[in-house]
């Protein structure tokens, strides 16, 4: 009777409530950029939606796997209750920061860039879902709208961050096997050597995920002095991330973009550079939702903690923008 009556008496008792237990999510990029920082954008959005959830948004300054290695096993120690990684390179985050955590019981997701094939055969259960865009799907798509300006073939560059980056070589990947009409066994696939007429004068261009040194790359082409190339296709958006200096760039070429000497063709399609595809300043972006993987992934590892059901993979929609649709393209994308 006496416990029941102490039992009755704490449910009585004003101001008195069980808390509900709070959540810290990490949120690690690639490097901070324009592009990665809606990521952050939509993991608020889902902490405040979810109330009982801290949001933390934590990465290298500049694309670093070490610094990145680093910053997961730093969030590990401090207790974090689930990291949500763009993967910089698999098997280095595989071998350290991520075996940490799976040994503490940190549940992963991986956004944007998963792991490759290889590494997630290799180590099972190295996370539980990948949230991001459809990068084979996405690189077809790039090919595609390459083949819509130029329905004959051509010669053209492409441009890419590091050579061992999951999520660029499918890109890649996607791009030759719509040109070529082949299908690549692993990434990235094959240089096109007049497949149907489509032809890459040279290797792809690395740039290590520097601004400056894209947009250097990125006039070699359009100047056309050294390489004589038909088009040039950026599977990132790297170059129009400094909009200033791809602004002063590109306008001496302006006139050849418009008579279509040679097409543009560039990832992503953040608000500057819609506005400079309104200008005539590039042909096609070919944006996606950073926003949307944020938020997602934030939304993932609350239902893993909370032994909820959830989906393994969550592909999030891309958005084609062109000349004409510039201004609506991506109105419908949070």
């Amino acid at each position: 009777m006496r416990l029941l009556l102490l039992a009755l008496a704490f449910i009585l008792l004003p101001n008195t409530y069980i808390a509900a237990k709070e959540y810290k999510f990490a949120l690690v990029p690639k490097y901070y950029s324009v592009f990665f920082n809606q990521s952050e954008q939509g993991c608020q959005a889902a902490a405040a939606e979810l109330a009982n959830v801290e949001c933390i948004y934590r990465g290298p300054k500049q694309a670093s796997v070490r610094v990145q290695d680093r910053i997961i096993s730093q969030l590990i120690d401090q207790g974090v209750d689930g990291i949500a990684v763009a993967v910089t390179h698999s098997q280095y985050l595989a071998e350290h920061s991520i075996k940490k955590a799976r040994a503490a019981g940190i549940p992963i997701v991986t956004y944007d860039s998963d792991f490759d094939s290889h590494t997630l055969k290799l180590h099972k259960g190295l996370r539980a879902a990948y949230i991001g865009t459809d990068n084979y799907q996405f690189g077809k798509a790039l090919g595609e709208q390459l083949k819509s300006y130029l329905p004959n073939g051509g010669n053209i560059v492409i441009q890419t961050g590091r050579p061992d980056s999951p999520n660029l070589n499918l890109r890649i990947m996607g791009i030759r096997a719509a040109l070529s009409g082949k299908q690549y066994l692993t990434p990235p696939g094959e240089m096109l050597l007049n497949d149907k007429g489509w032809t890459e004068i040279r290797e792809p261009f690395l740039n290590f995920d520097q601004l400056s040194r894209s947009v250097k790359q990125m006039e070699s082409v359009i100047q056309g002095k050294w390489i004589n190339a038909d088009a040039f296709v950026a599977v990132g958006g790297w170059p129009q991330n400094d909009e200033e200096l791809y602004r002063s760039m590109i306008a001496p070429y302006k006139n050849k973009l418009e008579q279509k000497q040679v097409i543009v063709i560039v990832s992503d399609a953040g608000a500057h550079q819609l506005k400079m595809l309104e200008e005539h300043l590039a042909h096609t972006n070919i944006g996606q939702n950073p926003y949307e993987m944020g938020k997602q992934a934030i939304k993932t590892l609350y239902k893993i903690v909370n032994h909820q059901s959830y989906n393994e993979l969550i592909h999030t929609p891309i958005n084609l923008c062109t000349q004409d649709n510039a201004k609506t393209c991506t109105k419908n994308s949070s």
